[in-house]
């Protein structure tokens, strides 16, 4: 069975969170350096899945429409 692209990108992003998550609470400055390189290629990967899709949805959200 294959995954959705989008489902995998959404599971994806719940990573990047909690790696963002533990990244706050590492004492080591060298874990931390590690973590934040898997997080980079988290993101990378997240991305190259489905780009335009994320990027609207997010541009949708924050821009408020003002009604007449």
């Amino acid at each position: 069975m294959a995954l959705d692209s989008g489902f995998v990108a959404g599971v994806l992003e719940g990573i990047e969170g909690t790696l963002d998550e533990v990244i706050e609470r590492v004492d080591s400055a060298e874990l931390r350096a590690s973590l934040d390189v898997l997080q980079s290629r988290v993101t990378a990967l997240r991305v190259s899945l489905d780009p335009p899709a994320r990027e609207l949805e997010s541009t949708e959200e924050s821009v408020p429409v003002a009604t007449v």
